[in-house]
């Protein structure tokens, strides 16, 4: 169909360009010489007229020379016309002239004669010459009206037959294209299902293989990677149980060692010795908290981190996670200074999960402050989302604003900043902001990226500011809740 309109359009523009030859050419040509023509009657009746009043001989030759130029355009006009109405015209039009020519030669001999005036004859064979020449400039007018016409009633065809074949492909475009989705549509609806399930954690989902096509290979494939997903995940589930306790009981047993040991309760110790056993201890708090912070990430990756959600006060929480950065605070001799709202703010909550997140949010910001310096930790209770909320929060947040108010902690400190290209990705797994050389204690990048999981469980935003007196600014929010007692058990899902 495409093939056929393409030669249909160019046979129908060499048509329309013999049209615009014949417009430009012969016919604008026609129209040329008859206004020629008509130039050259007035000079013969103007040289008639004077030949006979003055009896001049050179305006006779003069008449001659134009009759003979006259003939010429005559000439041209007989082989040029094209219509059978200009040629009818153009015959009249000779017939008169010989009228005339004839009329011309017989009174020619009475040019001798001075002060005589234009023959009636010659004068009426001059106007009906005139008035041919007129005539056949109409009918040329007439002619190029015609192939006009014609030129555009082939345009409007050739529009016509474009907008038929276009509808017809478009028309035959749709229906093939509703036979592809028909027979696709249905197995992407249930590979999209499945995609789905096993972005759930459904691992045990299974798609059907019975069609006869591509798509039940594809299904075949999906259905393996799917089994072994969940061997993967069987495995992952046992790692995570059982390294939980086989990890955490010999730390807990080397730490308590080493604190019987600094308490001298085997026996006195010299300065160096107790100062190497507190570097011990030290690196043993540190390696039991990323031992925690690996096993809390497995158990969000693998959809087994759990959630005790109950409604309760905000303010007791922060503090109680203020209070254990304490002596972490005063070793650096950073002051933490707590601002909280009078009234409680209850929201519903994990207890030991939003310590887990105050605690990691405030010793960070401990961790990068300079000595000396200062910790602020604000506890409000706002009735809308705040305005430097980034965006993707914000969306997920839109219309949380009816259940009442919301609980905001607020953790500023003085250290080195964050880059506006970093804020987002501090969140993410074993990032590390890049300040100089890494600071000893500095962690795996775990920690964040473990908050924010617990965070998104609570439908709750966490995000990072600039502090306008430098540094930064790390601000939590959370949905409220009301004043009961009654636990609900809540699931992350895997990652």
């Amino acid at each position: 169909m495409l093939a056929g309109l393409v030669m249909y359009q160019v046979i129908t523009i060499q048509k329309m360009r013999d049209i615009s030859d014949s417009l430009s050419g012969i016919n604008f040509q026609n129209v040329r010489a008859s206004l020629r023509a008509w130039e050259v009657l007035r000079l013969v009746e103007d040289r008639t007229e004077k030949a006979f009043r003055l009896s001049d001989p050179d305006y006779l030759q003069q008449v001659h020379d134009h009759q003979k130029e006259f003939e010429a355009n005559l000439g041209e006009l007989q082989t040029k016309v094209s219509s059978s109405a200009e040629r009818d015209e153009v015959k009249r039009l000779f017939q008169l002239w010989n009228t005339y020519v004839s009329d011309f030669r017989q009174l020619e001999q009475l040019l001798p004669q001075k002060g005589r005036v234009l023959p009636q004859n010659l004068q009426e064979d001059l106007n009906n010459l005139d008035t041919q020449i007129d005539s056949l400039y109409q009918a040329m007018l007439l002619s190029m009206d015609s192939i006009s016409e014609r030129a555009r009633k082939t345009a409007d065809t050739a529009v016509t037959v474009l907008w038929c074949a276009t509808l017809a492909a478009l028309a035959i475009s749709i229906l093939v294209s509703l036979l592809i989705v028909r027979s696709i549509s249905k197995p992407l609806a249930h590979l999209t299902e499945g995609t789905r399930a096993i972005a759930d954690g459904k691992f045990f989902y299974r798609l059907d293989t019975t069609r006869n096509d591509e798509f039940a290979q594809l299904a075949k494939d999906f259905n393996k990677m799917t089994s072994h997903l969940n061997e993967l995940d069987v495995l992952k589930k046992g790692f995570v149980s059982h390294v939980s306790h086989e990890l955490k009981a010999p730390l807990v047993s080397m730490r308590e060692s080493i604190q019987l040991m600094l308490e001298e309760i085997p026996g006195p110790l010299t300065d160096k010795q107790k100062r190497l056993l507190e570097l011990s201890l030290q690196s043993g708090i540190r390696l039991t908290t990323m031992i925690g912070n690996l096993l809390d990430l497995s158990k969000t990756e693998a959809g087994a981190m759990e959630y005790e959600m109950k409604s309760q006060d905000l303010v007791p929480l922060v503090r109680t996670a203020i209070e254990e950065i304490e002596v972490q605070a005063h070793e650096r001799q950073i002051q933490v200074k707590a601002d909280f709202p009078e009234s409680p703010l209850i929201l519903e909550c994990d207890s030991d999960r939003i310590v887990q997140v105050v605690l990691n949010i405030v010793g960070n910001a401990v961790k990068f402050s300079p000595r000396n310096g200062e910790v602020q930790v604000r506890v409000d209770s706002v009735q809308e989302i705040p305005p430097g909320i980034p965006e993707h929060w914000k969306r997920m947040l839109t219309g949380s604003e009816k259940d009442g108010y919301f609980g905001l902690v607020t953790v500023s400190d003085k250290g080195p900043g964050i880059q506006d290209s970093d804020k987002e990705k501090i969140f993410e797994k074993f990032h590390q902001v890049k300040q100089g050389k890494k600071l000893p204690g500095q962690g795996v990048g775990l920690g964040l990226a473990i908050c924010r999981t617990i965070i998104q469980a609570h439908r709750g935003a966490i995000w990072v500011e600039d502090n306008p007196g430098g540094g930064s600014k790390f601000k939590l929010l959370l949905r409220r809740g009301e004043e009961s007692k009654t636990s609900v058990p809540r699931a992350s899902k895997p990652l």
